[in-house]
């Protein structure tokens, strides 16, 4: 049986990597990006919360570590690329 994507849930991560770009086009401090960086986050723990609920611990602290890890590793790259995109580096 395939799963269902969550649509919702992906657009949500769109949502926050444009927001980080434009934070960087925009030539806003850091923390406006760690600040995207942790909302980011946030919200992907919630959208994802059902199937998180269900994981043992040891799948649940990989899977989620690694996100956490690529949620920040993909934020600052996109705050990167605005930032050279505006001008400001």
């Amino acid at each position: 049986m395939m799963r269902k994507p969550n649509i919702r849930s992906a657009l949500t991560d769109v949502v926050f990597v444009a927001l980080a770009f434009i934070a960087g086009v925009a030539n806003a401090p850091w923390q406006y990006a760690v600040g995207i960086a942790l909302a980011s986050m946030v919200a992907w723990a919630w959208t994802r919360r059902a199937a998180l609920a269900f994981m043992p611990f040891v799948r649940l602290a990989t899977n989620t570590a690694l996100a956490l890890a690529m949620i920040g590793a993909v934020v600052s790259v996109f705050y990167w690329i605005g930032r050279a995109t505006g001008g400001h580096l």
